[in-house]
């Protein structure tokens, strides 16, 4: 009988790491990865996708969010450490709804993808926490890891990452806006015409 070869853990090097194949990058003039929203890329962002039900019953608030690298591949946190967005590039509830470009230039440790990569180490084998450790926890501490914009208490912040794509987060595509706007809407409606009815029979 043939014995069974368990292969270790994928380094963050095998697991195709955050840094683009040459044969990948579509750079605008100054050498930047650009966003694409057809090949989904998307290079330096924090990306937010919804969580079917939560995201309609909390008004478009709560979601499920992962961050690009500058290559423009998505890493999120799912349960049992981080790992690649789907291909395509959306995450793991479905296409990217909302993203919200950062400047690599406020990096204030090391690089954008070394504070990613730093991040996937210290996450690998991590469980899911709910509403303790999850993708919003897993983003803050990207940013963490890079100290972005000179900020050294990200760890502590990642609930504000929520409302910050929520009030500064763009719209990839008007398809994508309808995707996001209609069901919220009309659950969101639903719920008021339920609960004035449920008030007006006392």
């Amino acid at each position: 009988m043939r014995k069974s070869h368990v292969m270790p853990p994928a380094s963050v090097h095998e697991m195709g790491a955050c840094r683009p194949r040459e044969d990948e990058k579509v750079e605008s003039a100054d050498g930047h990865v650009e966003v694409s929203v057809e090949d989904g890329r998307w290079p330096c962002c924090i990306v937010w996708t919804w969580l079917p039900g939560c995201t309609q019953c909390t008004a478009g608030v709560v979601g499920h969010m992962g961050i690009g690298s500058t290559g423009g591949q998505l890493w999120e946190f799912l349960g049992h450490g981080a790992s690649q967005g789907p291909k395509g590039g959306g995450l793991g509830f479905g296409p990217v709804l909302r993203y919200l470009p950062l400047d690599p230039k406020l990096v204030r440790r090391g690089t954008w993808d070394e504070g990613i990569e730093a991040t996937i180490k210290k996450w690998r084998g991590r469980m899911h926490g709910a509403v303790v450790s999850n993708c919003h926890s897993f983003v803050a501490d990207c940013l963490d890891e890079m100290m972005y914009a000179g900020i050294p208490c990200w760890g502590y912040l990642s609930y504000l990452l929520a409302i910050w794509v929520f009030v500064l987060g763009r719209f990839p595509s008007w398809s994508r806006f309808m995707m996001f706007f209609i069901p919220t809407l009309l659950v969101v409606g639903f719920l008021l015409i339920f609960f004035s009815r449920g008030s007006a029979q006392k």
